[in-house]
């Protein structure tokens, strides 16, 4: 009979299209995976791979076989995942994905608490622009994905955890820098800096813009958030980013930071899971360490 150790043999040669990728895949040796296919494809009378030189493609019937398999191993690894459960966070692990912003900036301390209170629990975090960790999202990559920007898709629940506000920068030495507030208009006269397209800071304070009426023209990228203070700083331009972003700078005196009137400044992040997957306890531990860190 077939056994579950020969399925998940099958199914690394499948995705590998190597027998000499599989083994590294599975820890065996290239002999030891031809013996175990030539055993299956006995087994069910025909030929599962057809042998292209050192690359290997499935035959009708492995196509037939691979997709049954791969439901039979996605059920597997659900089980194996709630079996981790039950074992209250004695192991386990958590893939996340956050934004610059929220990676940089908030997770450090979350994930020290998280780490303290449940340390055999294994964590991976993936720090990206925030339309990458969507799409990883989605593609079940991620247990939890960390944005600055709502995401309406169907196929995910969009969870605010925290709100900030979003102010306008400039260097110290900068005319705003005796202002208390500016109005949106003013942001017309200045070079404005901005991080990579696809960061979602950006994208809330274009669209936020555009709602007063102001489209920039005179727009610097420099990348990422690091890149647009530095950038600040040194007199190239203004930005608008969230107050926790540039709090350190601001209180250092080497930005002006300067309140944008007018303006919606409501600045939110929010955390994103399919609806359709199994939500692991470490992963609800730490929504819900999330909610209680930072209760408004």
């Amino acid at each position: 009979m077939i056994n579950l150790n020969q399925l998940r043999i099958f199914q690394a040669v499948t995705e590998t299209r190597s027998f000499t990728r599989a083994a590294e895949a599975v820890h065996l040796t290239q002999p030891g995976i031809s013996k175990h296919i030539k055993q299956m494809e006995e087994y069910y009378g025909v030929p599962l791979f057809d042998r292209l030189g050192k690359k290997v493609a499935l035959t009708q019937a492995g196509e037939v076989l691979f997709e049954a398999t791969r439901e039979i191993m996605a059920s597997i690894t659900a089980a194996e995942q709630r079996i981790e459960d039950l074992k209250g966070l004695r192991g386990g692990r958590l893939v996340l994905g956050a934004s610059f912003a929220i990676g940089i900036y908030f997770l450090p301390g979350i994930l020290a608490a998280f780490r303290k209170q449940y340390p055999a629990v294994e964590v991976t975090l993936d720090i990206s622009l925030g339309e990458k960790i969507v799409a990883r999202t989605l593609a079940n990559k991620l247990d939890l994905g960390l944005v600055s920007q709502e995401v309406h898709d169907p196929r995910l629940y969009c969870t605010e955890f925290i709100t900030d506000e979003l102010i306008a920068i400039a260097p110290s030495n900068h005319r705003w820098a005796k202002k208390k507030r500016i109005r949106p208009q003013e942001l017309l006269q200045e070079t404005f800096i901005v991080a990579a397209r696809g960061a979602g800071t950006r994208a809330v304070v274009e669209e936020r813009l555009r709602d007063e009426g102001i489209v920039l023209k005179n727009v610097l990228d420099f990348g990422n958030l690091e890149g647009v203070k530095r950038a600040v700083e040194a007199g190239l331009g203004v930005s608008i980013q969230s107050r926790s972003v540039v709090r350190r700078e601001i209180t250092a005196g080497s930005l002006a930071g300067v309140s944008v009137a007018g303006m919606d400044v409501k600045f939110a992040h929010f955390y994103v899971h399919r609806r359709d997957k199994h939500l692991s306890h470490a992963a609800k531990a730490f929504m819900a360490m999330l909610q209680t860190e930072y209760t408004n």
